[in-house]
């Protein structure tokens, strides 16, 4: 497996302001920076279809009301 390295508030501070989020604190941003690994190996864990043509009808289920 591949060492991510942990994201910095760098990264998450540009990551911010790329989408808007302007107004957080820095513990917002702090925050962010702890749950970005979780995030980002949980993403990694999702299974993934051989071809894009077949998502994400085949993975995923639309209950019937």
């Amino acid at each position: 497996m591949n060492d991510v390295p942990p994201t910095s508030i760098a990264e998450i501070e540009a990551f911010a302001r790329r989408h808007g989020l302007t107004t957080l604190t820095p513990e917002h941003l702090a925050r962010m920076a702890e749950l970005a690994d979780k995030v980002a190996a949980t993403a990694r864990a999702l299974p993934r279809m051989p071809s894009k043509e077949d998502e994400p009808a085949h993975g995923f289920r639309v209950p019937q009301s």
